[in-house]
């Protein structure tokens, strides 16, 4: 059985009971009168038995030694009431108040023995009150019936009060130190702060970091506009931090998330996947590398053999045609396979789009398309020469696959945190077979073409937080929507 802390101070129940009954015996009794000699002994020996229930602590255990407390005191309780008016005192009521604290220390148990001692001892008192003081048989009898009804009365309830407090204690102690057990050794941090912004909670170390999540979580919880999670780098390591609200908005808590090996499991697996990715690209970058080099070797030794400048003129065109188009392979391989940082700032959507214009316009020009626009203007926080590229790409597609007079449409909105452009072509549109590999790199269905103007705009928009999406009618064309975050 397990006791609430009150057991541990069992030294100081001790130590007060005799200066209890000392109190008790001394106000009770007329300051004009002399205190009688009875009460001076019963004073004497309940300081006597504190000290060798003090010293008994040392070999007897704590439920041991309040039993001897609480029994002990039914006789001094009883001589008490002997030398204050035997039956018609009224310190029989000491019993009551014993029984209650023996509850308290004892419980149940405690509180029945207790009672049930105090009735016994009660009983033989009022028998030798009725003999010594001449008390009608059934004056002894309904004085004892009463008081003893009392006292069992007494102790079947405080019993029962006191066990129902102790399987709540114990199921409370029990609760705490589980919960305060799993909260301590979570791995994940947590904090809460009340409406005055004091931490309420934590297992946070108290540090730099505590103070830093600290600051972050008062700051929300007093600015609704404020970010409900953010990251946080501390000491090299990453961490997530996430808020909420709690307790009708009068309150916050915060979780703090170590992510550091996730994020090194991430990078160590991204470049693995780079590293196979690349592996793949070399196989294909060769092979497309392989063809414009034969042709201009074949062409170099023409022109080596050959007698007339009119046919020599012929294969050195071709072999600057070529040279032209390895360049191009290379760049192309080159800006998608490096990882270039990006030099981010504040643009309008509407310059990007007219940059890339410009870039590809040559071609709208030699196939008569006509540029339909409807700009929704909005700002991005992006690399110009990165997004020209990547709309250059898009566009060049679209202008591919129309034909001849056909309209190009440019549209461009946004729509709360996000900005959208859309460029449509007229063209045969894609297969659905074909839908899904569009943007892997070196996928291709022109002659010519070495599949990468799609993925390299892929991973430009990827690298600026925004995605990008196609859908495709068999017939009518092509839309391409590049969605990116607002500034």
């Amino acid at each position: 059985m397990r006791y609430p802390e009150l057991l541990s101070k069992r030294t100081g129940v001790i130590i007060l009971h005799p200066l209890l009954i000392a109190l008790i015996l001394l106000f009770s009794y007329p300051i004009t009168h002399t205190i009688p000699t009875p009460f001076w002994f019963i004073i004497l020996t309940s300081f006597i038995l504190a000290v060798i229930f003090l010293l008994a602590q040392n070999w007897l255990s704590g439920v041991a030694v309040l039993y001897l407390v609480f029994i002990t005191d039914i006789p001094l309780i009883g001589a008490m009431i002997h030398y204050t008016g035997g039956l018609e005192s009224m310190f029989p009521l000491l019993y009551v108040l014993l029984t209650i604290l023996a509850s308290l220390y004892l419980f149940r148990r405690g509180a029945y023995v207790v009672s049930l001692s105090a009735v016994v001892f009660f009983f033989i008192l009022a028998m030798f009150e009725r003999t010594t003081a001449g008390y009608p048989m059934q004056l002894a009898l309904y004085r004892f019936s009463v008081f003893g009804l009392l006292f069992l009365f007494t102790g079947i309830l405080s019993g029962s009060l006191s066990e129902r407090y102790q399987r709540r204690s114990e199921e409370a102690t029990r609760l705490r130190l589980t919960t305060e057990e799993i909260i301590r050794n979570l791995p994940t941090g947590i904090l809460t702060v009340d409406s005055t912004g004091n931490i309420v909670y934590t297992n946070i170390a108290e540090g730099p970091l505590q103070a830093k999540v600290h600051l972050y979580i008062a700051r929300f919880l007093n600015d609704p506009k404020t970010e409900s999670s953010i990251e946080i780098q501390f000491a090299k390591r990453y961490y997530v931090l996430s808020c909420a609200r709690i307790e009708h908005s009068n309150a916050a808590l915060g979780i703090l998330q170590d992510y550091t090996n996730i994020r090194a499991l991430e990078e160590k697996s991204r470049v693995t996947e780079q590293i196979k990715l690349l592996a793949t690209l070399g196989g294909s970058l060769a092979h497309e590398i392989r063809n414009p080099l034969a042709s201009i070797r074949g062409s170099l030794e023409v022109v080596r053999d050959t007698e007339e400048e009119s046919k020599a003129l012929h294969f050195i065109d071709m072999a600057l045609k070529e040279s032209i188009r390895l360049n191009e392979i290379v760049t192309d391989f080159l800006n998608f396979a490096q990882f270039v940082p990006l030099k981010k700032n504040r643009l309008h959507i509407s310059e990007v789009i007219n940059e890339a214009l410009l870039d590809t316009i040559k071609r709208a020009e030699a196939k008569k398309l006509r540029i339909k626009r409807k700009d929704g203007d909005f700002c991005i926080l992006g690399d110009m020469n990165k997004l020209k590229s990547c709309f250059a790409n898009v566009l060049n597609n679209a202008f591919e696959v129309s034909k001849r007079g056909q309209t190009i449409s440019i549209v461009s909105h946004h729509k709360e945190t996000e900005g959208f452009v859309e460029i449509t072509d007229h063209g045969k549109g894609i297969p659905g077979n074909e839908l899904k590999k569009i943007f892997d790199p070196f996928f291709t269905t022109k002659k010519g073409g070495i599949g990468l103007g799609l993925a390299i705009a892929r991973n430009i928009i990827e690298s600026h937080g925004g995605t990008i999406k196609v859908r495709s009618t068999a017939g009518k064309g092509t839309t391409f929507k590049l969605i990116l975050p607002v500034a």
